[in-house]
């Protein structure tokens, strides 16, 4: 049960990090949001954690 915990917790990371790339790359090259959201979408089902990455990363 615990490794299988572990490995959830670590697929999750990899998917937040993989947002923070793609998010940090558009605001660089001054990607339009709406190509972001599709990028964020296919990664990330869950509307609101989009919105809360975003948050950290895209609106600081």
């Amino acid at each position: 049960m615990a490794e299988s915990y572990a490995r959830q917790e670590g697929y999750d990371e990899g998917r937040e990090e993989a947002a923070k790339l793609l998010i940090e790359d558009a605001v660089q090259n001054q990607r339009d949001l709406d190509s972001l959201l599709t990028s964020l979408k296919a990664i990330f089902k869950d509307q609101a954690h989009i919105d809360e990455l975003l948050a950290k990363y895209y609106y600081r």
